[in-house]
């Protein structure tokens, strides 16, 4: 095995997890970071291409390379006659795109990556000068993969994340009180109204078991208890495994109760008082 293919198996390996359990904002610099250490290079940064006529220097070593302002017009140029790919210089072209950035180093590599987020290019630099022969440009574009696809799943689970934040927000909001309870035998959410109905201390994820318990002593508590275990066998006998407005005399209040499965991995119930 070549030192490059350590270096990728070695970055696949310190990023297997980031994806899901770090902050994606920080994974360019410690990737760039972590792929210099690797690689063995002199000097290693982000080019940031920030709109049409300024690409920004970022997460640089030397770090007096931050901020720099560079026109991103040939260096895209560039990357078009490769087809965006990545590039190899064994030795500098004493003309380049970059020549601000790799004074006095012999050999670069120009990954270009371009994902929610990031749209530019890292590049490494060397002292020393630099074979790349075909087992160092595969690694380098697994690499270069690699840096693709943890950007996009990062964006996925914002993206996600977001979503669930919006989604809970609205389901707590609303006044009938909804409980899910998955077919898993692990899963299960109420929102506030549901909390509040079913005297839980704290409204989101909750235990199946407890969900059926505190449901269990709600139907209980009603003075039509026999008429809502009917009609509660008659609902697991249905065949579309659903009923609505059930009445449930509960002390107090009388709810309509309904109940309806969700896609196959459990069942959702309604509870509002009329």
């Amino acid at each position: 095995m070549t030192r490059w293919e350590r270096t990728a198996l070695t970055f696949i390996s310190q990023t297997s997890d980031w994806d899901r359990n770090r902050d994606s904002t920080s994974f360019i610099p410690f990737s760039i970071s972590l792929l210099r250490e690797l690689f063995g290079a002199y000097s290693s940064l982000l080019l940031d291409f920030e709109d049409a006529y300024t690409a920004k220097v970022k997460a640089a070593s030397p770090s007096y390379l931050n901020d720099l302002i560079l026109n991103p017009g040939p260096i895209i140029a560039l990357l078009e006659q490769h087809h965006f790919k990545a590039i190899y210089w064994p030795q500098v072209p004493e003309r380049n795109p970059f020549d601000d950035l790799l004074q006095a180093l012999s050999s670069a590599v120009i990954l270009p990556v371009k994902a929610h987020g990031v749209n530019g290019v890292i590049l490494f630099g060397w002292s020393e000068p630099q074979i790349f022969d075909a087992p160092a440009r595969e690694s380098l574009e697994i690499i270069q993969g690699r840096l693709r696809e943890i950007l996009q799943q990062s964006y996925n689970q914002r993206v996600l994340s977001g979503t669930m934040l919006r989604f809970t927000a609205i389901m707590h909001a609303m006044p009938q009180a909804i409980v899910f309870i998955g077919n898993d035998g692990h899963s299960g959410w109420v929102n506030a109204a549901a909390a509040s109905l079913l005297q839980l201390e704290r409204s989101g994820e909750q235990p199946p078991h407890v969900l059926s318990a505190v449901m269990g002593q709600l139907i209980n508590s009603a003075e039509n208890k026999e008429h809502i275990n009917n009609e509660a066998l008659q609902l697991f006998m249905s065949p579309d495994n659903q009923m609505k407005d059930m009445r449930w005399e509960i002390p107090g209040n009388t709810l309509s109760v309904s109940c309806m499965p969700v896609d196959g991995i459990g069942r959702l119930w309604e509870f509002k008082k009329l």
